[in-house]
């Protein structure tokens, strides 16, 4: 009996050791995405479980936050992974405001979708941002990077919020019922298309979408390279006419000191060939690929992302 006994103990004790050994081994990462309620909380979801299922021993924590914060959580070693917004990592590493230092452990994993400027006013009277003079308009809460991109919208025109009556900062939600009740007449909002909340405001007021002229884009161009042209086609929210504004990609960074380049090298991959699974959540990711997600933002590839894609041909 006690011969049966030693290898029986011995295996058990073996596979104990083992079991220690793959708990610790494992990678346990804290993943910032939205607010809840916003479209980056539900995307984040998706994103864990294509990582996960993707990259063997990953574990995620999923976190909400926003562009801003996203950033600081990284360069200040509370998360690892984080979705975010081109413009403001831009400013991050450069160090310019809303930051006080350059940032320098912020990584690109790949671009994701294009955000639009969606620039909606039911007054009349306001027919360009210059208008917003005097007038009350609502905007996402201070610390999102859609807050900050309206200070910078407003600054093609030489305006602050001390040239406007009233700056709303509210939630999605609140921004669009301020503008159906009256109470705000204009506002920005950088998101996707189609927009539901855009979409909700279209049906219940008459609203107008207003252009970023060039020579303003210029400006705001050169204030961050990180903006771009882009269209809102006609009829997407049932207008007559294609709107010419501005946007940026919205993208999965990482710590480039706390993600190894084999660990980003394996998410860059389990993502690059699930992308597409994301349509459910954000139709503009439905063509997504390696080569869109490769797309050289102004931001450094983590050297494990750069691998892959060297790998398959995309850069």
């Amino acid at each position: 009996m006690q011969r049966l006994m030693k290898p029986l103990a011995a295996a058990v004790a073996m596979a104990l050791v083992l079991a220690v050994a793959g708990t610790v081994q494992a990678e346990r990462l804290t993943f910032m995405t939205g607010p809840a309620g916003g479209t980056w909380y539900p995307l984040g979801g998706a994103i864990k479980r294509i990582l996960e299922e993707g990259v063997p021993d990953l574990q995620l924590s999923l976190r909400p936050g926003a562009g801003l914060i996203n950033i600081k959580a990284i360069e200040t070693g509370k998360a690892e992974l984080a979705m975010g917004h081109v413009i403001s990592t831009v400013d991050a590493i450069a160090g310019n405001p809303p930051f006080e230092t350059p940032h320098k452990d912020l990584c690109n994993l790949g671009a994701l979708y294009q955000q639009v400027a969606h620039i909606v006013t039911i007054d009349e009277d306001v027919r360009s941002i210059a208008d917003f003079r005097g007038k009350s308009i609502t905007s996402l809460p201070r610390g999102n990077t859609n807050e900050f991109a309206l200070r910078m919208l407003l600054g093609m025109y030489d305006m602050t919020y001390d040239d406007l009556g009233t700056v709303n900062f509210a939630s999605i939600t609140d921004m669009v019922n301020l503008m159906k009740d009256g109470h705000a007449v204009a506002l920005s909002l950088i998101t996707s298309l189609p927009s539901g909340s855009i979409m909700d405001l279209a049906n219940a007021r008459d609203v107008r979408f207003l252009d970023i002229p060039d020579a303003q884009f210029e400006r705001l161009k050169a204030r961050n390279a990180g903006w771009s042209r882009v269209t809102i086609p006609a009829a997407t929210y049932e207008q007559a006419r294609d709107v010419i504004s501005a946007g940026f990609p919205m993208q999965m960074m990482a710590s480039c000191s706390r993600v190894s380049d084999d660990l980003a090298y394996s998410m860059t991959k389990a993502l690059a060939e699930h992308v597409t699974e994301l349509a459910s959540i954000n139709a503009a990711l439905a063509t997504h690929d390696a080569a869109a997600m490769a797309a050289d933002i102004g931001v450094p590839f983590h050297p494990g992302a750069e691998r892959y894609y060297r790998e398959v041909g995309v850069r």
